[in-house]
């Protein structure tokens, strides 16, 4: 992977953008989580995921537990006038509401990618990664978890637009076969951001460009009231 210098301001960002904007590569803001810093490693493959109801000892990751909680959430939120067509299209959905998937969230938006690298200005690691995306996955019925089919390597999704903030926040999402195992090709590329007054400044105007929690998730009346609380309190109202 390859490490740049950090980015310390908007002209490196608008630099960046100037860069890359035809290149067509993929987008990923991150931060730190628990001290420890976002690996591309898909949220049900990471550590921790399952405990044990006994003791509350770690397990390790399990498929089959993986299917029963994909199927799980397709029983429970048929409440909520979903009707995605395949088991695939119902994990693109349960994993941009913040259900444990083997998906990646990625962006075609730079400045996308970097509002959410910021969006906790007070994140002590914020970066963006990028790369030219993997081949796609052309059939959407296809099953997530066969991997006799799908093969061992990551593969780009491009989802249907059956949320709203799909469609707003320019998302795709990798397909990780191999979802304990982290992502990191040499040709992958990582920007950190300067923490602290940079982020800061970095989210306000990225604000001011319209890309704030409001804006990337349309459908959420609570992302917007904390949109609204942010700019209140820092004086954007």
């Amino acid at each position: 992977m390859k490490k740049h210098a950090p980015i310390r301001g908007w002209p490196d960002l608008a630099g960046l953008v100037e860069k890359q904007f035809k290149r067509g590569w993929i987008y990923r803001g991150v931060g730190r989580s628990n001290n420890r810093i976002y690996t591309l490693r898909p949220r049900i493959g990471r550590p921790g995921r399952r405990k044990s109801a006994a003791s509350g000892v770690v397990l390790p990751y399990n498929q089959d537990d993986e299917k029963k909680l994909l199927a799980t959430f397709q029983v429970e939120a048929r409440r909520f006038d979903w009707h995605p067509a395949h088991p695939l299209e119902w994990m693109i959905l349960g994993q941009h509401h913040l259900l444990s998937t083997r998906l990646l969230d990625w962006t075609e938006s730079l400045l996308v990618a970097a509002f959410f690298a910021v969006e906790d200005p007070l994140d002590p690691s914020p970066g963006i990664y990028g790369i030219e995306p993997p081949p796609p996955i052309g059939d959407l019925s296809v099953d997530p978890f066969d991997s006799d089919l799908l093969g061992d390597a990551p593969l780009l999704v491009r989802p249907p637009h059956i949320s709203s903030r799909i469609t707003v926040q320019k998302a795709v999402m990798t397909l990780h076969p191999k979802p304990t195992k982290t992502w990191a090709p040499d040709e992958m590329h990582f920007w950190p951001i300067k923490p602290g007054g940079t982020a800061f400044t970095l989210k306000g105007k990225l604000n001011f460009c319209g890309i704030n929690g409001a804006s990337l998730f349309p459908d959420s009346a609570d992302r917007h009231t904390q949109s609204l609380d942010w700019r209140h309190k820092w004086g954007r109202l």
